[in-house]
């Protein structure tokens, strides 16, 4: 069952139903048509650089950075961490803003929707993390990038009905539930990598 756990563990980070209302307002002013591409470019977008991390992640931190991916789980676990209670605090009040601006479809679908919304540096350190663990590896790390951007996709082909029927309120609801778990893989990643250097003795 650990690609059920990488699957859910990117899907938390990613959250596309809870960034349902930022995806319908970076695209307000965009039509039907434009709209639905913006979203295939953004899952393009999204899986280019999710797959390219996970095959060349190690050669990445260790030629180029020179760090280990024990020190990539410090990092990220905080980073997650950090972006969890961040957007439990500022989180509507900086999507509101970020809806203000509109560019062209395909602009739309590289920056902000296939990233940082769905390719940030979380699920790129969770994918990374999900790859070069033991239990999980390459495949629970491939399956997990199809399955959630897939997962994507067709919401944001339902978006609008998605939106009309469980309202702001419920998908807002559902998205701060979502952050206490991504707050929670921020907790275990940063002590599985300190555990690295420091080992936890129970």
């Amino acid at each position: 069952m650990y690609w059920l756990e990488a699957i859910l563990s990117l899907m938390v980070i990613v959250d596309p139903i809870g960034n349902i209302p930022t995806f319908l307002g970076v695209t307000a002013d965009i039509a039907e048509e434009k709209r639905q591409r913006a979203f295939t470019v953004s899952v393009m977008v999204a899986a280019g650089i999710l797959l390219l991390f996970s095959f060349t992640g190690d050669l990445i931190l260790r030629k180029v950075f020179q760090i280990e991916i024990a020190d990539l789980q410090i990092a990220g676990g905080a980073l997650l961490l950090v972006m969890a209670i961040d957007d439990l605090v500022f989180g509507s009040r900086r999507r509101h803003n970020s809806a203000e601006e509109t560019l062209s479809a395909e602009e739309v679908g590289c920056v902000p929707l296939g990233c940082p919304l769905l390719a940030g540096p979380g699920a790129i350190v969770t994918t990374l993390t999900i790859w070069k663990n033991p239990n999980t590896g390459p495949f629970a790390a491939l399956l997990a990038i199809i399955v959630v951007l897939a997962l994507f996709r067709v919401l944001m082909y339902y978006v609008e009905d998605i939106n009309r029927l469980f309202g702001r309120l419920i998908i807002t609801a559902i998205s701060k539930v979502m952050l206490v778990f991504l707050a929670a893989i921020g907790v275990r990643m940063l002590i599985t990598g300190i555990g690295t250097y420091w080992p936890i003795t129970k």
